[in-house]
């Protein structure tokens, strides 16, 4: 291995290096600009469903798209759910009905977007990252050997 071999490896490593902490920054600072709850999409969003559980607790709730408050299972145990435990609506979480009658919370849906809307960023921070090291290790190839185009 020559001298210029092992400078191009060290280069190699620390650009590597460099890029991954430097992306993993911008990961970081994406997550947080976007504000997305990651408790909120990364767990089970579920609801009452009268066909695998039995209702242990109703409550009243304000719900969007209706004008007076809807009476809502808001504890439950699962049939399908070994533990036993009881489940139980999101606290703080807003409930509205859909077209078909069907309660969904809120902000599932802009959660997603704010989801997909991450992953796009990820996926282009990756991208980013590989091109920027291609150059360089390209440019400091060309640095060592100027001969060599």
């Amino acid at each position: 291995m020559s001298f210029s071999e092992s400078r191009f490896r060290w280069f190699s490593f620390f650009v590597t290096l460099i890029l991954i902490i430097v992306c993993n920054g911008l990961l970081l600072g994406g997550l947080w600009a976007s504000g997305l709850d990651l408790d909120f999409v990364l767990t089970n969003s579920e609801l009452y469903d009268p066909s695998s559980g039995h209702c242990v607790g109703v409550q009243w709730i304000k719900v969007s798209g209706v004008d007076s408050p809807v009476k809502v299972c808001s504890e439950w145990l699962d049939t399908t759910d070994p533990t036993g435990q009881v489940h139980k609506l999101r606290a703080n979480e807003p409930l509205a009905m859909g077209a078909d009658g069907n309660l969904y919370y809120q902000n599932a849906r802009n959660a997603d977007y704010q989801m997909l809307g991450l992953l796009g960023f990820t996926v282009m921070v990756i991208y980013a990252g590989m091109r920027l090291k291609r150059f360089l290790l390209h440019w400091y190839e060309l640095r060592l050997h100027p001969g060599s185009q």
